[in-house]
């Protein structure tokens, strides 16, 4: 019973729920809870909607406070990406062995005056759960950095299965981040949130995000298509049916991405060529 009495009185904190009704105090204590309604709040029921855990929520809220105060209206991604990090949901968090420390501490001092969870004391209990989740943040850097598999696995001794259940928890806890932001009145962090999500997704730099709307183009694709100077949704509107079966290697994939832009073409035949033919070719 203290338990659960202890827990309200954290949610009305928070401002999660309402309690006593016909109250008029700010604050109304664990006794007068019993003998009124508990209701959520707006934010508190969207939090239950979004099955976080409410404590994750509250850090969530107190970050995104703390980078709108810091007037961060461009929070830098790995900000972000260490504050879900901090959360109960992304555990078992990437443990930092001794070999790394050093490491995770250089990223730490690089980025430690603007994260937006709060650094404890190397001497306190949390610390090293701390150094954990900057771990797990450089991870999910290097992976919009658009970094492979086969690298996250010689690096971070992360499996593609566990990077599949990170990106998961990842995505569910940025859209998490930016219903609250809403909820919040935070409209200048909403576009790099969900922008982030985005990169999250697809494990892209900020420079693929337009290529990757198109169905059938993912990380890869998406980065054949801009070394070979087709950068925009424009310019692969531009392209020709042949220069995007040569890059992107199907005929069938040029001819249904000119289709999601609303062009009408056909595939090139095989055997046929656009533009000019190799000398050792010509009369054959």
């Amino acid at each position: 019973e203290k338990t659960i009495d202890k827990m309200l009185l954290l949610l009305e904190e928070w401002e999660f729920i309402r309690a006593g009704q016909g109250k008029t105090a700010d604050f109304t204590s664990a006794a007068d809870m019993k003998s009124g309604a508990v209701m959520p709040t707006l934010i508190g029921a969207r939090v239950a909607e979004l099955y976080l855990d409410p404590l994750t929520a509250h850090e969530i809220i107190v970050g995104l406070g703390k980078a709108m105060q810091r007037t961060m209206k461009e929070p830098e991604p790995f900000q972000l990406l260490q504050l879900i990090s901090s959360t109960l949901e992304m555990r078992p968090l990437l443990r930092v062995k001794v070999k790394e420390v050093e490491e995770v501490q250089s990223a730490l001092m690089e980025h430690g005056g603007a994260l937006l969870v709060e650094e404890p004391s190397m001497f306190e209990e949390g610390y090293e759960d701390f150094l954990a989740s900057v771990k797990t943040a450089m991870f999910f850097q290097e992976w919009v950095e658009e970094k492979d598999e086969e690298y996250l696995l010689e690096k971070y001794n992360i499996r593609p299965g566990e990077i599949h259940a990170k990106l998961g928890n990842a995505d569910w806890l940025l859209y998490s981040a930016s219903e609250l932001a809403k909820l919040m009145q935070l409209q200048p962090l909403l576009k790099h949130i969900t922008k982030l999500r985005f990169r999250v997704e697809h494990g892209i730099k900020e420079e693929l995000l337009p290529l990757t709307q198109l169905k059938g183009i993912g990380r890869v694709r998406a980065r054949k298509l801009f070394d070979n100077r087709i950068r925009s949704l424009g310019d692969v509107k531009t392209a020709d049916v042949s220069t995007l079966t040569q890059i992107l290697g199907s005929g069938k994939l040029a001819v249904d991405i000119k289709q999601q832009l609303g062009e009408k073409t056909e595939a090139v035949k095989e055997g046929k060529r656009k533009g000019q033919i190799n000398l050792n070719d010509y009369g054959k």
